[in-house]
């Protein structure tokens, strides 16, 4: 058959320069050892961080306990059990646990009590003490000076509630400050419950001459340190914080101690040197 020059070149499906059909189907993958996904994908916390503070932080199971407050009766009759727990078992962690109970009616039983016998070791320490018995032998009589001791451990009744509340409105004040987040029934509750044993322990402890003033300092040193935690537990201070919040009122004080004994003592010298 002759060629015609007006058809073209001529469809060879045999030609050695057309190109080959793929014999194996699908076309190859153009890259084939592409990058593959990181399997290792990076945390996306620090393991190695230090874990924040549970109690400070909402870490599970240390949340703000739940108020949980007893019927009067049975709140009056656990404590002892709490007394006992809280004074021989210090911790942020025993503070937690007793909390939740808080209520003003038991704030004000406690209270209350702590101010009666207060008032009657008072009164017991006044009859007993050197001064008492110098006096009793002078020209005052025994039993006018018997009348104003009472009558001042009477006052002392009164007293007790009105500085208790006065120093607890410090420290509230100071730890909402700090960032304190707790209630201020609950802050009393759970001061109360170191407050009032250690209270009736040093008033005992204070009727035994010269040793009973030292156990009666080595208790307020303790009672500081309970408190801290405490503070810890109601508002969720850190530990430095709630020392903070603890110790300035108590700087304060002795500040003004300390002003008061150097104003005395001028007072005193002045008048010496006119005379």
């Amino acid at each position: 058959m002759a060629w015609d020059p007006n058809q073209g070149q001529p469809n060879d499906p045999n030609s050695a320069y057309g190109t080959p059909s793929n014999p194996y189907g699908a076309p190859p993958p153009q890259n084939p050892y592409g990058a593959p996904q990181n399997p290792y994908t990076p945390p996306t916390e620090n393991p190695y961080a230090a874990p924040p503070y549970p109690y400070y932080q909402g870490g599970p199971g240390y949340g703000p306990p739940q108020s949980a407050p007893l019927p009067l009766g049975e709140a009056i009759k656990g404590l002892p059990r709490q007394y006992i727990k809280v004074t021989t078992k210090p911790g942020v962690m025993t503070f937690a646990e007793e909390m939740g109970k808080a209520s003003w009616d038991i704030v004000w039983v406690q209270l209350i009590a702590l101010a009666i016998i207060s008032a009657i070791l008072s009164y017991l320490y006044t009859l007993i003490s050197p001064t008492f018995t110098m006096t009793s032998s002078s020209t005052i009589d025994t039993a006018t000076l018997r009348s104003l001791l009472a009558g001042f451990s009477l006052v002392s009744i009164i007293l007790v509630p009105v500085f208790f509340f006065i120093g607890q409105g410090i420290l509230y004040g100071l730890a909402k400050a700090f960032g304190g987040q707790g209630k201020f029934v609950t802050q009393c509750y759970s001061n109360l419950l170191f407050s009032v044993p250690i209270g009736i322990v040093s008033g005992i402890v204070n009727l035994i001459p010269i040793a009973g003033a030292f156990v009666a300092f080595a208790l307020s040193i303790y009672s500081i340190v309970l408190n801290i935690f405490s503070l810890m537990a109601v508002h969720r201070l850190s530990g430095g914080k709630a020392t903070a919040v603890v110790l300035i009122p108590v700087g304060v004080v002795l500040l003004l101690a300390c002003a008061l004994v150097i104003l005395f003592v001028t007072f005193i010298i002045a008048a010496l040197q006119h005379h």
